[in-house]
C-alpha cells in the first residue's frame, strides 16, 4: 500500500494591492456586506488570485469572503460576492478579483471564508488519470463552509492611508494544508488549512484582469475597465486602470493590432465591451502585453470551455482537464469532453496569424467557445479555438537541438496523450521521451543534457511534426524562485527538528521523518537526506508558524520566524510538519525559502494531521 502523501497540491494565492482611492473560475451569487464609500480617509484595494503548479487537476471552490480587522476588531469585506474559482486554472496566471474601498488604518489579521459542500477535487492517478477525490477535516469528516484567520505579526500588517500605496500577498497554501490519501477509492483529501502573507505583489508572474470596457485614455495610453472577474456578469466588483504601451498587442473582434491603432481600436468599440488583458506589474503597475477585446473574449454570450488537447481526429478534439463555463454562468468540471470543429472554427493564438483548425494538435492548451450539443460535446465548428501558452516540464536529454524527456504537458502526465498523427508520416509521430523542440533564436547556452526545464510556447501544427513543439522560452527550473518544493512531516511530531539553526538558515534533521524534496518537472519526490532552508538574499519572505488549536502568525523576515519557532521549541512544543518553496541548488543541498510554513503542536492542543 502507498503511503498517505503530504501536500500532492497547489498553493492558492490571494494577492491584494492597496492603492489611493478610484484607483478561471465562474460566477456567484451570495451578496456580502458592501465596504464603506469612497472618502478622504479610505484607500482601495485591489484583490488578485492566483496558484502555483501542482498535482491538483481541478480544485474549484466558492470563495465566500475576505476580510481584513484592525486593531479595534473593525472588520471590512473585500469581496462583494460568493465567487467560484477552479485554482488549479491559475497555476500560472495572478488574476484580479476586486477593487474595494477600505477605510485608512493598520490592519492586523485577516480571514479567508471558503465553502467546500459542492466544491469539486480531482487529482492525478499515477496513469495521469483524473481522479474525483472526497474532501474531509481533521476529523474526517466531509469539509463543509470553513473560515481561516491569520494573524499579521510587524512588517506583515496591511497599513492603508490616503497618501500612499500598499501591497500584501494572501496565500490559501493547499500544499501545506493538503495531505491525500491516494490508497483508498475514492481518494481523500485532509485539509488542515494553513495561510502565508507577504506585503508585495509578485512582480515575476504573468497577471490578467478581465472586466467590461469603462475608459479609454489615449493619450496617457491607459485603460479603466469595470472588473468582472471569472465569469461574473454583474456586482460591484470596483474599477481597475492598467497602462499600454507600444508593444501592446490587441486582438479585437478577431482582428490582430499592435500599439496605438489597437488603443484607438478599443475605444472605437465603446462602453461595456468585454476587455481581457494580460501582461506583468512592475514597480506597483499592471502593463498589459496582450490584450482581447469584443468577440475576441471567450466569455461573451457563449459556452466556454478550457482544457489540454489529449487526442485529435480529422475534425473532433478530445478535451482533458475541461473547465466548463456555461452562457448561463454555471460554472463546473469535466474529466473529457469532444469539441467539434471545421472550416468555419475561427483559430487564433498570440503571436500568430492565418491559422485553421489544423493548427490545434495534441498537448495544445485551448479555451474553446461554441454551443453543447449534449453533456459532453460541443460543437465549435461556427465557433473559436484560442491555442493558449503551454507549459512542458522535463529533462533534457539534448541541448541542441533541444530534446526533452516529458514529465508534465501542462500539468498532466504524458501517458494521458494520444499522439497519433501528429507527424507528417506515423513513425514520426511526438514521443514524449523524446520530444523535439524548435527554439528558434532562443540562447540555451546555459542548458545542458538532465537538466529540468520548463518550456513555453505552442505546440507544432497537427500532421507537421518534427518538431513537436514551438518554443516561447526555455527555463533551467534551478534558476526558478518556486522551482521546489520541501515537505517534512514527523509523525509524533519532534523537538528536536533542526540539527544547526542561524538567523538566515535552518538545517533540518530528517531523522524520523517523512520527507521529500519535489522539482518542477520531476513529478517523482526526489530522497531528502539532507537539507538546509536558507533565507533570500533580502531576508525577507513569507514565513507562518502556526500553533495547532492556536495562533497562526506570519513573519516577514526568516530571522524573525527562527526566533518565534527557537521560542516555541524551548517552551516544550513539537514540530508537526513544514513546506518550504523556493530555488533548490543540488551541489549545495539547499533550498532558498521564500514562502513556508510550520505546523506546530503544543500542550492540549490535540493530534496532528499526518
Amino acid at each position: 500500500m502507498r503511503a498517505i502523501r503530504p501536500g500532492r497540491g497547489i498553493a492558492a494565492a490571494l494577492i491584494l494591492l492597496t492603492t489611493l482611492a478610484g484607483c478561471g473560475g465562474g460566477g456567484g451569487s451570495a451578496a456580502n456586506a458592501p465596504p464603506p464609500p469612497a472618502g478622504p480617509d479610505t484607500g482601495d484595494l485591489v484583490v488578485t488570485v492566483t496558484d502555483a503548479p501542482g498535482d491538483f487537476v481541478a480544485y474549484i471552490v466558492d470563495v465566500t469572503s475576505i476580510r481584513l480587522e484592525r486593531a479595534s476588531g473593525d472588520t471590512v469585506e473585500t469581496l462583494p460576492l460568493t465567487t467560484r474559482i477552479d485554482f488549479a486554472q491559475l497555476a500560472e496566471v495572478t488574476e484580479f478579483l476586486s477593487v474595494a474601498t477600505v477605510p485608512a488604518g493598520v490592519y492586523q489579521r485577516v480571514t479567508l471564508g471558503l465553502d467546500f459542500t459542492d466544491a469539486e477535487i480531482l487529482i492525478q492517478d499515477d496513469a495521469g488519470a483524473a481522479v474525483p477525490a472526497q474532501v474531509v477535516d481533521g476529523a474526517g469528516d466531509p469539509l463543509g463552509q470553513i473560515e481561516v484567520e491569520l494573524s499579521l505579526a510587524g512588517d506583515s500588517a496591511v497599513r492603508i492611508t490616503p497618501a500612499t500605496v500598499h501591497a500584501f500577498s494572501l496565500d490559501f497554501d493547499l500544499d501545506a494544508s493538503s495531505v491525500v490519501d491516494d490508497a483508498v477509492t475514492p481518494p481523500v483529501v485532509t485539509v488542515e488549512p494553513v495561510l502565508l502573507a507577504m506585503p508585495a505583489l509578485e512582480e515575476d508572474r504573468e497577471h490578467r484582469l478581465r472586466g467590461r470596457l469603462a475608459r479609454v485614455d489615449e493619450g496617457a495610453q491607459t485603460v479603466t475597465l469595470a472588473v468582472r472577474p471569472f465569469r461574473h456578469r454583474h456586482g460591484a466588483f470596483g474599477r481597475f486602470t492598467f497602462a499600454v504601451d507600444d508593444a501592446t498587442v490587441y486582438e479585437i473582434d478577431g482582428a490582430v493590432f499592435t500599439g496605438g491603432v489597437g488603443l484607438v481600436a478599443l475605444n472605437d468599440l465603446g462602453a461595456d465591451a468585454p476587455v481581457v488583458a494580460q501582461g506583468r506589474v512592475a514597480g506597483g503597475d499592471f502593463l498589459a502585453a496582450h490584450v482581447l477585446a469584443g468577440d475576441s473574449v471567450h466569455w461573451a454570450e457563449a459556452d466556454v470551455v478550457h482544457g489540454t488537447v489529449l487526442a485529435r481526429g480529422a475534425d473532433t478534439l478530445t478535451l482533458g482537464g475541461v473547465a466548463v463555463a456555461f452562457a448561463d454562468g454555471r460554472y463546473t468540471f469535466s474529466r473529457n469532453i469532444t469539441v467539434s470543429v471545421g472550416a468555419g472554427t475561427v483559430v487564433s493564438a498570440p503571436g500568430a496569424v492565418d491559422l485553421d483548425e489544423r493548427d490545434v494538435s495534441v498537448g495544445q492548451r485551448v479555451a474553446v467557445s461554441g454551443e453543447f450539443t449534449d453533456d459532453l460535446t460541443l460543437d465549435a465548428t461556427s465557433g473559436r479555438v484560442r491555442m493558449l501558452v503551454t507549459r512542458l516540464w522535463g529533462e533534457v536529454v539534448t541541448p541542441d537541438p533541444l530534446v526533452t524527456d516529458l514529465a508534465l504537458i501542462d500539468g498532466r502526465r504524458p501517458g494521458v496523450f494520444d499522439f497519433t498523427g501528429t507527424g507528417v508520416v506515423s513513425a514520426e509521430d511526438a514521443d514524449p521521451s523524446a520530444y523535439q523542440v524548435d527554439t528558434a533564436t532562443l540562447g540555451l547556452l546555459d542548458v545542458a543534457a538532465g537538466d529540468l526545464v520548463q518550456i513555453r510556447g505552442l505546440v507544432n501544427r497537427f500532421g507537421f511534426a518534427p518538431p513537436d513543439f514551438l518554443a516561447r522560452t526555455v527555463v533551467d527550473t534551478a534558476d526558478g524562485v518556486r522551482a521546489a518544493t520541501a515537505r517534512v512531516g514527523w509523525p509524533g511530531g519532534t523537538a528536536t527538528p533542526f540539527a544547526a539553526v542561524a538567523p538566515d538558515r535552518l538545517d533540518l534533521d530528517p531523522a524520523g521523518a517523512r520527507a521529500a524534496l519535489t522539482v518542477h518537472g520531476r513529478f517523482r519526490p526526489l530522497p531528502l537526506d539532507a537539507l538546509a532552508l536558507v533565507a533570500p538574499a533580502s531576508g525577507v519572505g513569507a514565513y507562518t508558524v502556526v500553533e495547532r488549536g492556536g495562533a497562526a502568525t506570519v513573519h516577514r523576515e526568516f530571522a524573525a520566524a527562527v526566533t518565534a519557532m527557537t521560542a516555541l521549541l524551548d517552551a516544550g512544543a513539537r514540530l508537526h510538519r513544514l513546506t518550504a518553496h523556493g530555488g533548490y541548488t543540488v551541489a549545495d543541498d539547499e533550498l532558498t525559502t521564500v514562502r513556508a510554513s510550520f505546523v506546530f503542536e503544543v500542550a492540549g492542543s490535540g493530534a496532528a494531521v499526518e
